[in-house]
């Protein structure tokens, strides 16, 4: 017998046939919109993480049961939530799954978000790109199939019409400038198609911002030179990248508020070593800062002067060429104050929660390098070890020496002789 339920059937997959005859290989299908046309917009992942949607149509649409899903993880939006005709509505991705806060974040590093209504129906799906800070993605103009990475985030507001140029990373050539030595500073774009100028400004000391036009280098590159400086002190400096539409971005991207910096000094560096570490804790020596027995990887930093030195401001690192990948604190120098001919424990346990010292890394058993650099970033004293056995150190033979050699009875914080 015919029915209804069967003529539905028959004209449903005459709908598919229809709709597979039309598309060729080198056309995209999309997603079934049923009577939604809802948009995600905008992505942001590089903090406070937030998703915006967009509804381009002539009223408002009720959200209630849709969902927001990332790669594991489904939020559904709650009951009364509507986005008003022609708006925007922003559901911030902080893991709380309350109100408009999703159950997850985001990845900055990219992935995939899908929005589905309330009937399942995927309406939207996005997967975007690595992003770094003050960087989102969004479509331009709203609602259309273009996608770019910006440098102006607009959350809750239109887009526009182009996308700000993004300034991926700066780097400058030396890393550690001396007196009398020029530096020259790299900026890598995320595209230079809509660049109209590119400026460098720098800043001695408290004096007053001084600009250089920065030129093309190749690729997304473009370069530009701080002068030398013949006197000790420091250079602030940030990058700004001008569109064709007049709109401006910056790097770091609260400039001039917050900028990058260094620091020319002749400061004669203080004689410090890296005397022993332990780089696969077992059971040897526990770390009772959390209040609780920890087996933590540690560095022991050995005094050689005649004059007690505080490292606080100075930096650790487990890669001896990013010489600031850590700056110990300076607010409580009776921890961080090694006495002349003295010894100091640095717990590498990834908790500087639990005090003055204890360092945001930890170390690798396989081998790898341990810095000790000064406040300017110049090199105090670096190893470069191989892999580690369990519960055994590896130090200097004799205090500041210059032999090495696996100790089966660790010394922390003690002499080495």
């Amino acid at each position: 017998m015919l029915t209804i339920k069967n003529l539905n059937r028959i004209k449903y997959f005459l709908t598919i046939s229809l709709l597979s005859l039309a598309c060729t290989e080198d056309e995209e299908i999309l997603p079934s919109t049923e009577a939604d046309e809802i948009y995600i917009n905008e992505i942001y992942a590089s903090g406070e993480d937030w998703i915006e949607l967009y509804n381009p149509q002539e009223t408002s649409v009720d959200l209630g049961g849709y969902t927001l899903s990332d790669e594991g993880n489904e939020y559904t939006v709650p009951t009364g939530t509507s986005i008003v005709a022609k708006g925007f509505l922003v559901f911030l991705c902080n893991d709380l799954n309350t109100g408009l806060n999703t159950n997850f974040k985001l990845s900055s590093s990219g992935e995939l978000v899908v929005l589905e209504n309330a009937s399942g129906t995927v309406l939207d799906q996005v997967e975007f790109p690595d992003l770094d800070e003050e960087q989102s993605y969004a479509r331009f103009p709203d609602g259309s199939g273009d996608w770019a990475i910006t440098g102006t985030v607009s959350q809750a507001a239109s887009n526009g019409d182009g996308s700000t140029p993004a300034i991926n990373s700066i780097d400058r050539d030396p890393l550690v400038p001396g007196l009398d030595e020029s530096v020259e500073v790299s900026a890598e774009l995320i595209s230079t198609a809509a660049v109209a100028e590119m400026n460098l400004y720098y800043q001695f000391d408290d004096g007053a911002f001084s600009k250089v036009e920065m030129t093309y280098e190749s690729g997304n590159s473009y370069v530009g030179t701080i002068p030398a400086m013949s006197t000790e002190g420091v250079v602030s400096y940030y990058v700004e990248v001008i569109g064709t539409d007049g709109s401006s971005s910056y790097k770091p991207s609260s400039a001039p508020e917050n900028t990058a910096s260094y620091i020319i000094n002749t400061d004669p560096l203080p004689q410090l070593f890296i005397n022993e570490f332990m780089a696969s804790n077992g059971n040897c020596c526990a770390d009772t800062d959390s209040g609780e027995e920890e087996f933590d990887d540690w560095i022991e930093i050995f005094n050689a002067g005649t004059t007690a030195v505080d490292i606080g401001g100075m930096y650790m690192a487990d890669d001896a060429e990013d010489p600031f990948l850590y700056q110990l604190p300076t607010d409580d120098p009776d921890a961080t104050t090694i006495p002349a001919g003295g010894y100091l424990l640095l717990w590498a346990d990834g908790s500087t929660d639990q005090g003055s010292l204890h360092l945001d890394f930890s170390l690798s058993s396989d081998g790898e390098a341990i810095g000790l650099f000064y406040t300017d970033g110049r090199t105090i004293d670096t190893y470069t070890f191989d892999e580690q056995s369990e519960d055994i150190s590896f130090g200097r033979t004799s205090d500041g020496g210059e032999t090495w050699s696996a100790f089966e009875s660790p010394t922390p914080g003690q002499s080495n002789d």
